[in-house]
């Protein structure tokens, strides 16, 4: 049994940071973890992308069509990656855009959100989290990531517990910023649950 998780933004927005907090999350539920990092071209602006691996697996790249979520911390990126990924993928994307340096390059005006989403959701499941906002409500923007580790969590498409998280967070971040991380964390995966339910969502 294997899950391979697929995180997507641009730099600065903690894409790489809410990789290594799966992976450690991972870790504490005793799976095997492999996680692989690449990124774009720039520090802060460029495509980021992290594949988290759990199970029995070896290579840190999965195989085509084998990703089971994609976390789109930047929606544009989000719909790049989709049709890399197989049809089973479900799509936790962030709806609060930051233009990619590729898009600002090209001078092309950023789509509306609505047509990002639809083009998603014409070949995966989507589950839309203003993680942002979430952030904001939370009092730190910055943990958007965190908002969206949590909408994962709920919808259970990792074998990792909440307390898993929790522990993860506790040993990641220091105590300045924990609490906040661990708020942003349960109102992502409050978020999602109530999402889910109201929707009628049941993932595989």
């Amino acid at each position: 049994m294997e899950t391979n998780i697929l995180i997507v933004g641009v730099g600065g927005q903690g894409v790489i940071t809410v990789g290594r907090l799966i992976s450690l999350a991972g870790i504490m539920a005793s799976h095997n973890v492999v996680m692989s990092e690449l990124h774009g071209l720039a520090q802060r602006g460029g495509s980021v992308s992290v594949n988290v691996r759990l199970g029995n697996i070896i290579s840190p790249i999965p195989e085509a069509g084998s990703v089971n979520c994609v976390i789109a911390l930047e929606p544009m990126e989000g719909l790049r990656y989709s049709p890399r990924v197989g049809k089973d993928a479900v799509f936790l994307v962030n709806l609060h855009p930051m233009t990619p340096i590729s898009l600002s390059m090209q001078e092309k005006e950023y789509p509306p959100l609505s047509s990002i989403l639809n083009e998603i959701k014409r070949d995966h499941q989507v589950i839309p989290v203003d993680a942002t906002e979430i952030a904001h409500k939370v009092g730190n923007v910055r943990v958007s990531n965190s908002v969206l580790a949590g909408a994962l969590a709920a919808a259970e498409i990792v074998n990792v517990s909440r307390d898993d998280f929790i522990v993860a967070i506790t040993k990641m971040f220091s105590s300045n910023t924990k609490d906040q991380n661990i708020k942003a964390f349960d109102s992502g995966y409050n978020y999602t649950m109530q999402y889910m339910e109201k929707n009628h969502m049941l993932l595989d």
